[in-house]
């Protein structure tokens, strides 16, 4: 991507993110005032524990990180995986370019035993590994919420995000059905990107060999999405959030999660407008709008402990490299 592309991309989501923040403030011009009371009157052991919650989901996602770096030979300790998420957090939140979360926890990964192009698929699988509960979750609340739900938005999108998910690991671990959509590539043949293409499919692919660390990155996958649902749960309720059931909070949560890795920054905005737009027919918009707030505020807290680490604890990225070169 030219800089002029990235430089207009980063606008876009900028601007995007800028909108939708401003739009929703708009909308609720005349709800400010109650917006204001219920942050200041949320209860902090809610809050707190809320916060704990989430970051412990952060420290499963790093033993998640670990197990799925392992198939690369990148064998990290349980320090340095925790430090690289919370990393990934405050690169996502205060550093709005093409510099993502899981480029930076790839990056000082890799250097570690000078295998980056191995880390960076390690950790895109940790990515599509964290997607199959994103997408299991919500679709097992459907299950017992469904008549509960008043929006069939709702049950089409979480049909839809499970059946691409399932379909997207089966392509990625199974070779004879990637060839059904090799056609898909066919038209990058005659440039460099194809063959980039080819290589990161086949070390993503080797990961069919490996089903226990499979096995395992699930379960740690669910049990980090468990928690953050939770967390969103008492947020809620430091917000007087209290009677809405916890079910609708499972299929709601990880839609929302979906909804914010639309273009924009870290989710900004995007976020807000979907937990906005989700629970409307629960509890009153000023809030969702509200309790949207307290979630951004618990991310950046989460960001500033990334932002610590950077500061302080720089001896974590500064792995010495191995004589062995490169794996791929």
């Amino acid at each position: 991507m030219s800089i002029a592309k990235r430089k207009l991309y980063l606008f876009l989501r900028i601007f995007i993110s800028l909108s939708l923040i401003g739009l929703l403030f708009w909308m609720m011009r005349g709800d400010l005032g109650r917006i204001v009371l219920t942050i200041k009157n949320a209860n902090l052991i809610f809050l707190i524990f809320a916060f704990l919650l989430y970051v412990f989901a952060v420290v499963i996602m790093g033993l998640r990180l670990i197990k799925v770096l392992s198939v690369q030979d990148i064998r990290l300790t349980i320090k340095e995986g925790t430090y690289l998420c919370f990393l990934g957090y405050f690169f996502n939140n205060f550093f709005p370019t093409s510099i993502g979360g899981d480029v930076i926890k790839a990056y000082y990964a890799g250097k570690k035993f000078n295998r980056k192009g191995a880390a960076f698929s390690g950790v895109l699988m940790d990515r599509l590994l964290a997607m199959l509960p994103f997408t299991l979750i919500p679709t097992c609340a459907l299950v017992f919420m469904y008549k509960k739900i008043d929006n069939p938005a709702i049950i089409y999108f979480v049909a839809t995000m499970f059946v691409l998910t399932l379909l997207l690991l089966v392509i990625l671990l199974n070779k004879r059905i990637a060839l059904l959509f090799s056609f898909l590539i066919k038209p990058f043949k005659s440039k460099g990107i194809y063959q980039k293409i080819i290589k990161a499919y086949d070390s993503l692919n080797i990961y069919r060999h490996h089903r226990i660390v499979l096995a395992w990155s699930f379960s740690l996958s669910s049990i980090s999405q468990v928690l953050f649902v939770i967390s969103f749960f008492f947020l809620a309720r430091s917000a007087g959030v209290d009677n809405v059931q916890l079910g609708i909070f499972f299929l709601l949560v990880p839609i929302v999660g979906v909804i914010a890795m639309l273009p924009s920054v870290n989710g900004l905005g995007v976020r807000e407008t979907g937990i906005v737009y989700m629970f409307k027919d629960y509890i009153p918009a000023s809030t969702a709008f509200a309790l949207s707030l307290l979630v951004l505020a618990a991310l950046l807290g989460l960001s500033l402990i990334g932002a610590f680490i950077y500061a302080f604890k720089k001896d974590i990225y500064r792995f010495k490299p191995e004589p062995e070169g490169e794996i791929l």
